[in-house]
């Protein structure tokens, strides 16, 4: 499977969640749908978490940081000892730079609890927050740091847009860009980094850049074809 495949994947995945995010809503609304859990000093728990990320202020979307203080608060009524795998949002297809920039209403959260071996997937849609499900895990390897979580998402969108990707939205590609949020532990050093792909059904070309979410380091940034 190559780069495009993988990356094309990614979105159909996304794009399911989001279905399933919606339907959810629908049936169910906002409350409903909360999966029991510990709940005993949960607002001290929040309080306490909340401090590891300041949300980013001033969008008319909502930024990845705001959207995990949302995520948070459920995580840790799901569990208290929620920790962060990974986030994922897909933005709407034809969005120009300002509306990427805005941010993203639609936020997708993957938790893991150590204590009970689970991972919990909370949607954060608009202003509803759910946990959509919650499976059997056990994590390897390190785990996604909050506290050296830097770089929200629009700071990403920006420098995605400043190492070419204003251009490859101006070329016509009519490009939907999804966003993921995640580990590398490949080479052991548990580094926290967004993937920004650009991509164009029409075109099937491809825009990505890999950023260091802690430094705000480019990593990679590659064309396809």
């Amino acid at each position: 499977m190559n780069r495009l495949e993988w990356v094309l994947g990614i979105i159909l995945v996304i794009l399911l969640v989001a279905v399933a995010v919606l339907s959810v809503l629908f049936w169910f609304g906002p409350n409903n749908n909360r999966v029991n859990g510990p709940s005993a000093n949960s607002a001290t728990t929040i309080a306490q978490r909340a401090d590891d990320i300041e949300p980013t202020p001033d969008f008319n979307g909502r930024t990845a940081k705001q959207a995990y203080a949302s995520a948070l608060a459920e995580a840790v009524v799901w569990q208290q000892d929620a920790q962060l795998l990974n986030a994922t949002a897909t933005f709407s297809q034809g969005a120009t730079p300002e509306q990427l920039i805005d941010g993203e209403n639609a936020w997708s959260f993957t938790f893991y609890s150590p204590a009970t071996s689970q991972i919990a997937l909370i949607s954060v849609v608009d202003e509803n927050v759910n946990v959509l499900s919650t499976n059997t895990y056990t994590a390897q390897g390190n785990l996604l740091s909050a506290e050296t979580w830097n770089i929200d998402s629009t700071e990403a969108v920006k420098q995605v847009l400043q190492e070419g990707g204003r251009e490859f939205i101006a070329s016509g590609a009519n490009p939907t860009l999804t966003m993921a949020l995640y580990i590398d532990d490949q080479d052991g050093n548990g580094r926290v980094e967004w993937e920004a792909s650009l991509v164009s059904l029409l075109t099937g070309n491809a825009f990505m850049v890999r950023i260091d979410a802690t430094t705000g380091e480019i990593l990679n940034v590659q064309t396809v074809p």
